[in-house]
C-alpha cells in the first residue's frame, strides 16, 4: 500500500483521527466504529471493509462497535457489504448498541459476535414522524410504504441473525427492546460475553 493511500484511509473521522494507536490498529485489520451510522460513515466502513476482504479473504476483520444507530440507508449499505466479503466480520459491542448499532453487531460472522459485560443493546423498528406536512396523500403513502419496507427489511435480517421469527421481532421491536449482555447473548445478538 503506498503512503498516499494509507494516509487517506487512515484520515477517516470514525479511526480517531491520525492518533498513532488507531493507525497500528488499523494496519491489524481492526476497526473502531464509534459514531452514528450515517451515510457518510457507512461509506467509510464499506471501504475499510472491502479493503481488508481484498487484502486476505481468509483473515479475521475485528470490528469494535460503540454506536447510537442512525440511518437505515447507511445500515444497509454496511450490512451488505457485510454478507459479500469473504473475510469473517469479528463484531464486538464496546460501550453501547442501539438501533443500526446492534444490527451491525448480530450481523457478525456466527460464533464472532461478543459483547462486554457492561455493554448496552437496543433495537427497534424504524423510528419516524408521520405524516408530512405538506405533502399529498399519495407521496405520503409512497413515504410510509418506503419506511414499512425498510422495517420489514431490518427485522428480517435481525431475525435471520438471532434464530427468532420474523411475527417475534417485530412485535418485540414495536418500542425499545433494551438488553444488557446477557439478555443479548440469550436473545441471539451476540454469541459470547467478554
Amino acid at each position: 500500500m503506498n503512503k498516499n493511500h494509507e494516509h487517506e484511509l487512515i484520515k477517516a473521522p470514525m479511526l480517531g483521527g491520525y492518533s498513532d494507536t488507531y493507525i497500528k490498529l488499523t494496519k491489524n485489520r481492526v476497526i473502531f466504529f464509534s459514531e452514528d451510522v450515517t451515510k457518510e460513515s457507512a461509506a467509510q466502513l464499506s471501504a475499510l471493509l472491502l479493503y481488508y476482504d481484498n487484502e486476505n479473504h481468509n483473515e479475521p476483520i475485528t470490528l469494535y462497535l460503540n454506536s447510537n444507530g442512525g440511518d437505515a440507508s447507511g445500515l444497509a449499505n454496511i450490512y451488505d457489504v457485510m454478507q459479500v466479503i469473504q473475510a469473517p466480520v469479528r463484531t464486538i459491542c464496546t460501550g453501547k448498541c442501539y438501533s443500526a448499532g446492534a444490527v451491525i453487531l448480530a450481523s457478525g460472522t456466527s460464533g464472532e459476535r461478543y459483547a462486554f459485560r457492561s455493554a448496552k443493546i437496543m433495537i427497534h423498528g424504524i423510528q419516524f414522524g408521520f405524516p408530512l406536512l405538506g405533502q399529498d396523500v399519495i407521496n405520503s403513502k409512497n413515504y410510509y410504504d418506503f419506511l414499512k419496507d425498510n422495517n420489514d427489511n431490518i427485522m428480517k435480517i435481525l431475525a435471520r441473525h438471532t434464530g427468532h421469527s420474523l411475527e417475534k421481532l417485530k412485535e418485540d421491536c414495536k418500542q425499545d427492546l433494551w438488553l444488557d449482555a446477557k439478555q443479548a447473548l440469550n436473545y441471539g445478538i451476540i454469541d459470547r460475553i467478554l
